[in-house]
Order: C-alpha cells, then sequence, then structure tokens
C-alpha cells in the first residue's frame, strides 16, 4: 500500500496537484523509507507538543509535502480520542493549501486503520491476487460496512501479471460482497504489475516512477 501511494503522490504533483501524503501507519511508518528522505520530526513529536505542524512536515517530491510518522512507538498504534481530535485540529489549518489529502493506513482492522478509513472521502483497498490478501481486503470491506456504514469502495489489484488477471481478483471480491454485503459498492481502481522495478527502487530509497520511470509498474501509475 505504502509503495503504491507514494507513487501516486509523485504522479499527481507531476500534473500540478498540490498534495499532502500522511503517513498513517503510525507505529511501522516507511513512507519515508519508500520516498528517500530523514524525518526530522515526525506525528509523535507532533502530539506529544515536542514539534509544531510546520516543523513536523517535509517535501517528499515536487508538490508533494509528507507528514511522516514514525516506527517502532507501541503507544502509537492506538491513538486516544484526544489525540485524533488534536490531529484533526492541525490539519484543518493547512487543508486549504492541498487539492488531495493521501492517507497510507496500516493493515489490519486496529482502531487507527478504522479511524482514518473513515475519515476519508475515498476507501482505496490494495490487494495482491494472494487468497490471504484477498481475504484481508474483503475482511476490511467488511467491517468498515457493517459497523461503520460505509458503502463505496475502490480497489485496485497490485502484484498481477495482467490486467485480466486484476479483473479476475476483482470479479471474485465483487461476486462474494454482492453475496453477503448487499449494499456495497465496488469500483475497479485498476492494477500494477509484477515488476522487479518496484523492489529495486525501494532498494535505492526512491519511487519507482523516479528510479525507473520507463517500468512496466510505473506506466500503470
Amino acid at each position: 500500500k505504502t509503495n503504491i501511494i507514494c507513487n501516486l503522490a509523485v504522479e499527481l504533483g507531476r500534473r500540478g496537484q498540490r498534495v499532502l501524503l500522511i503517513d498513517c501507519d503510525l507505529g511501522l511508518a516507511n513512507v519515508n523509507i519508500v520516498m528517500g528522505f530523514e524525518a526530522k520530526a515526525t506525528l509523535f513529536q507532533l502530539l506529544q507538543g515536542e514539534a509544531t505542524l510546520e516543523e513536523v512536515l517535509v517535501e517528499g517530491a515536487p508538490n508533494v509535502t509528507v507528514l511522516p510518522a514514525t516506527s517502532g512507538i507501541r503507544q502509537m498504534t492506538r491513538l486516544t480520542d484526544e489525540q485524533f481530535l488534536s490531529l484533526s485540529t492541525s490539519l484543518d489549518s493547512i487543508q486549504r493549501d492541498f487539492d488531495i489529502v493521501l492517507l497510507d493506513t496500516g493493515a489490519g482492522i486496529g482502531d487507527n486503520v478504522l479511524y482514518f478509513n473513515t475519515a476519508a472521502q475515498e476507501i482505496l483497498v490494495v490487494s495482491t491476487p494472494e487468497p490471504t490478501s484477498i481475504t484481508d481486503a474483503y475482511a476490511i470491506m467488511k467491517v468498515l460496512n457493517t459497523d461503520y456504514q460505509v458503502k463505496r469502495f475502490e480497489l485496485l489489484v497490485n502484484r498481477v501479471r495482467s490486467r485480466k488477471d486484476a479483473l479476475k481478483v476483482y470479479r471474485y471480491v465483487t461476486t462474494v460482497a454482492d453475496q453477503y454485503l448487499t449494499d456495497v459498492s465496488i469500483d475497479y481502481f485498476g492494477h500494477v504489475v509484477a515488476d522487479d522495478a518496484v523492489s529495486a527502487a525501494v532498494m535505492e530509497r526512491k519511487t519507482f516512477l523516479d528510479a525507473f520511470g520507463d517500468s512496466e509498474a510505473a506506466g500503470c501509475i
């Protein structure tokens, strides 16, 4: 998910959109690794009152501003209501500076993940063709629908051989959802092919759009 959203942010920035990318995987953050920058301060320091929002924000790419999170701090894996309110208040002060805000959530169905998904106007679920990943993708949609009445999702299928294979995954997910979640709508967002350029770019701490702009994965973005 992080790789997808970082590259989407770069592409949107290239198209002239002013992007704010928030790393919402608060306990295991890695947007900074994929985009290749060192964060002087993080969301943890912001919520602790040890840094201002302006001190935390980092330029990740042209037209892309990043609000980095931290890694390895257990207490960040479950924010309190007061911390969520503090974060929302901070973001309200700068929202007019951006055309789009991207939230990179963690995996699973923990409180942080559910909060940030319900705060978003659009929810993009990323799945691979593996049965475990498809099951997890369905699970997050089921929880958000059952517990939070979220009715619309978009599905991106990652690490596939072709669009045809991606559509097979999409049809399977929608078939199951139609059977058990009758008021849910799932749109096909797109796919990204399995491409060695993706892992090679991570090793270089760059997005694959920047490191391997002619790659097939970059074309999918």
